[in-house]
This record gives structure tokens, C-alpha cells and sequence, in this order.
């Protein structure tokens, strides 16, 4: 099945032409012949400087001026411009919820300041726990070389739990015991609904399902 035809960011020529556009595949020759007229077939030789340029300086290529001109002679429907809207959307989704983690982590920073950090074990900890939250698999990932972080929801507290356990750091302050060594840092504050729902918006529901032995 031939790959759907649309013009792709090819190179970008800072002395003359500026962003170059081609295909993301070869052109049929009928294809080809659409667009002999309105588009370059570039080498190196046609630039005033190849070294200057980033990206592959190679084959049939348009300036932005002709995008709409090149994908409407082929009938190109996933356009330039559909694709850039895309991405414009995604990244307004995007900053949004960064925003929103932000003041999220802002917040719950503020609660856990001085919170009490009693001596406790891990696994006990996932055992009681009814949630559990590993904000971007943090502690999955990042468990054996001694960081991550984890929120711990019990009927009565939240805990966060941030390991502390890499080759440099300062294990006299931990309190969390994680395989009878003590691994990590922990702070345990009064369970609130306000909490927990800042704790989801931070860590997306993204949740550490698994008992710590599975992980192992």
C-alpha cells in the first residue's frame, strides 16, 4: 500500500531560501510530473553555501510560499497547515496541563513543608495503601539507582515518599525503610480530599499498581 503523499521540513537554507519543503516519500512519475513545474529539484551545488545548510539538501523541494500551491496540484488533504494547526493544539493542551501540574506541585509542596516523617517501612506502606501514585513512573523507572517519588494514599494520611538513596546522598535523614535499608525520605499529612485531588492532577492518575516485590 502506498504511503499517504504529504510535504514534509526537509533542510532550511539560512542565505536564500529559508525552510525547504519535500516529500516524505519518492513521487510516482505521474506525480512528478504534476509538479515539475512549481517545485526545484535541489543538490548541493544549488545553494550558495552547503555548508550552511541543516538537513538533507537532496531532491524536490518547494519554499513555503509554494506549500499550498505543490499540495494542491497533487491533492495533498493532510496539508502543512492541518498538521501545524495539530501541533498549535497540542501545545496549548500541553501548556495548559504543565500549568496546571505546576500549581498543583506548588501547593502540595506547601502542605508537606515541616509535615512529620515518622519511621516506616515500604512495603507496608503498599500494603495499607488504597492509591498509590508514581508521578510519571518516577520511582518504576528510577527505583534501583536510588530516586523517584511516590504518593501514598491511606484511609487516614498521604504520604510522600521520595527516594533518597543515590551514591553522594544523605541517608541519615531518611526514614523510610525500602528492602530493610533505610532508602528514603517520607512525609506523612492528614488524608483531605484537597490533597489527594492535587496529588491526581500532579501525577496524572498515574498509578503504581504493583507490589514492590514485582518490580524487582
Amino acid at each position: 500500500m502506498t504511503e499517504e503523499l504529504k510535504l514534509v521540513e526537509q533542510c532550511y537554507d539560512p542565505l536564500e531560501y529559508g525552510y525547504l519543503h519535500g516529500f516524505n516519500r519518492k513521487l510516482t512519475p505521474d506525480e512528478e510530473a504534476k509538479i515539475k513545474d512549481i517545485m526545484t529539484k535541489f543538490k548541493p551545488a544549488t545553494f550558495k553555501n552547503v555548508m550552511q545548510i541543516s538537513g538533507d539538501p537532496h531532491g524536490w523541494m518547494c519554499t513555503e510560499e509554494d506549500i499550498q500551491k505543490v499540495e494542491k496540484a497533487l491533492g495533498i488533504t493532510n496539508t502543512v497547515e492541518k498538521r501545524r494547526k495539530q501541533q498549535q493544539k497540542q501545545q496549548e493542551i500541553y501548556d495548559k496541563t504543565r500549568h496546571i501540574k505546576e500549581e498543583a506541585l506548588e501547593e502540595i509542596e506547601k502542605i508537606y513543608a515541616g509535615a512529620p516523617r515518622p519511621p516506616q517501612k515500604l512495603d507496608i506502606l503498599l500494603k495499607v495503601a488504597q492509591q498509590v501514585y508514581d508521578p510519571a513512573n518516577s520511582f518504576r523507572d528510577n527505583r534501583f539507582y536510588g530516586g523517584g517519588q511516590l504518593f501514598i494514599v491511606t484511609k487516614k494520611s498521604i504520604w510522600y515518599v521520595i527516594n533518597n538513596s543515590q551514591e553522594g546522598n544523605d541517608t541519615s535523614i531518611n526514614n523510610i525503610q525500602i528492602d530493610d535499608e533505610p532508602a528514603a525520605i517520607g512525609f506523612k499529612a492528614p488524608y483531605t480530599e484537597h490533597l489527594h485531588e492535587l496529588i491526581q492532577k500532579l501525577t496524572e492518575n498515574n498509578h503504581y499498581k504493583d507490589p514492590i516485590e514485582d518490580v524487582e
